[in-house]
């Protein structure tokens, strides 16, 4: 899958498939996610949202600005087209609003991007308003189980469930709104470049993390792990 998605940059009309790479990856980030939430509940009874924020930040922010720095000397070797509006694209880079910047700007993900420097992090925009939209979805829904319930174990489940509900329901709304989203389109690059309307990987992930946990394993989930072969 890596070779492919990176084979697809260099030779798009041979890996087609390259396109699927970004739903596979932000599938396994909600995945992982979300099923270090259940845990973290599991074992405390309670979500910390500032912990959750504080650790998708010091992950993505300093290695960000980094790569901004030290790009920024580097336009004196490429094209003009790369810097027009560098400070525009700067902006959005760091703001994670790249992908809402290639939209407003034009910018096509099927035929050619518009020659921006820092193109690629309209994915990462995507993924950091997932975060951002599901942390604080789990810390109320955190808030709300230990309320309903009277045991931990009874507040875990109903974590469970909660979450599972809104995952399931926020998929099927981001899926159905990129597909009524292109309807009449030529060029789909707004629907896949909006985090309304792709973020649905990112919630079938959530799902299979609420459903599986890592640690804190649901019981038809444990009898699989047991029964398959070490590795």
């Amino acid at each position: 899958m890596f070779k492919q998605l990176l084979a697809y940059h260099f030779f798009q009309t041979k890996f087609t498939g390259g396109f699927i790479g970004v739903d596979v990856f932000f599938t396994f980030s909600g995945f992982l996610i979300t099923a270090l939430m259940v845990d973290e509940f599991a074992e405390s009874n309670q979500f910390r949202l500032l912990a959750f924020y504080g650790r998708r930040f010091y992950r993505i922010v300093p290695p960000l600005f980094l790569a901004v720095i030290l790009a920024l000397p580097m336009t004196v070797l490429v094209d003009h087209d790369f810097v027009t509006n560098i400070g525009w694209q700067v902006a959005a880079a760091l703001g994670f609003t790249t992908n809402y910047f290639e939209i407003a700007t034009g910018g096509s993900y099927e035929t050619k991007f518009i020659p921006h420097l820092f193109v690629h992090t309209w994915s990462l925009a995507v993924e950091m308003h997932f975060y951002l939209l599901w942390g604080l979805t789990a810390s109320l829904v955190a808030k709300m189980s230990r309320y309903r319930s009277a045991s931990a174990d009874e507040a875990l489940v109903q974590f469970r469930k909660l979450l599972i509900t809104l995952a399931t329901l926020l998929a099927t709304g981001s899926f159905l709104a990129m597909n009524l989203g292109a309807v009449g389109l030529t060029d789909f690059s707004p629907v896949y470049f909006s985090s309304v309307t792709h973020s649905f990987p990112f919630f079938i992930g959530c799902v299979l993390g609420i459903l599986s946990g890592i640690r804190y394993q649901l019981t038809a989930f444990k009898l699989v792990s047991q029964h398959c072969p070490a590795t």
